[in-house]
């Protein structure tokens, strides 16, 4: 039984906080190791539920924060920004099961912890076929694409929520409850890592109970960007189409295409913003 974990750090066990996330800064070095532990304890929940092959993906930020020496040495790992599919990297249709660990809520999601949508720098809004998603949503429809289903999501309560109405049937853990988007009230990281343990274990024994999400003959997606230009710079490419002064346009049958094109918007963005700042 194979299992594809993504990995983000927004949603892990105590962090509350960009200070906690992002290299460099005063509690990365302790995030990482609750990151760590986080993704060790649904490693963990696999195994007893009969899992033989795990893969992991990083998807936070520069997508390599996991202290590999901790690292439950039953999992494979993919690090690195660069990669097609972003967050969804390796999963394919040989996977039995997906878990989206230390997720966060969509940009605006009320006080949902760090609440963002893949950049918060660059993307103020993300609709895929008429409806707001965030990363959840965004990439459990890419798991519907190979078949797979997403069957566990941990995160703070307001993703929990979240999740719940985007994947019927899936499992959650809420680990925090966001207070302010940038403070949480935390359950303590050792009970956060049992239940993850435990709900885990559950998710894949049950996973008949969650359905991949099914999938449309044609997909469209529409990306609202916090900044004109980025909107403009985004639009010259082949297949985009500029909507309004922020708002792009992007179609395809195959929702695993929107994802490179994605990934290159978000480059571009990351581009364009330092010709804007200097």
């Amino acid at each position: 039984m194979k299992v594809f974990i993504s990995l983000d750090m927004e949603g892990i066990s105590g962090l509350a906080e960009w200070e906690d996330v992002i290299p460099g800064r005063r509690h990365y070095e302790a995030g990482r190791r609750l990151l760590t532990q986080d993704v060790n304890a649904a490693i963990e929940g696999a195994l007893e539920a009969g899992a033989t092959e795990i893969i992991v993906n990083e998807s936070h930020g520069p997508m390599n924060n996991l202290i590999l020496e901790e690292l439950h040495p039953q999992a494979d790992v993919i690090r690195g920004f660069f990669k097609p599919l972003c967050m969804m990297q390796g999963i394919d249709s040989t996977c039995d099961a997906a878990f989206f660990i230390g997720y966060h809520g969509r940009a605006g999601t009320g006080e949902a912890v760090m609440n963002h949508t893949l950049s918060g720098l660059a993307i103020h809004r993300l609709v895929l076929n008429g409806k707001e998603v965030g990363e959840a949503g965004l990439n459990a429809a890419v798991a519907g694409a190979f078949g797979v289903p997403v069957v566990l999501v941990t995160g703070d309560t307001q993703t929990a929520e979240e999740v719940q109405a985007d994947i019927p049937g899936v499992f959650t853990v809420a680990v925090k409850a966001g207070i302010t988007g940038l403070s949480s009230h935390a359950m303590h990281p050792v009970r956060a890592r049992a239940l993850i343990r435990q709900q885990a274990k559950e998710a894949l024994l049950n996973r008949h109970l969650v359905q991949p999400l099914a999938q449309q003959a044609d997909n469209t997606i529409e990306v609202e960007f916090t900044k004109t230009q980025f909107a403009t710079a985004v639009s010259w490419m082949p297949g985009v189409e500029l909507v309004d002064g922020r708002t792009v346009r992007f179609r395809s049958a195959d929702m695993t295409a929107m994802m490179p094109v994605l990934q290159a918007m978000l480059m571009i963005t990351g581009q364009v913003n330092k010709m804007i700042t200097g």
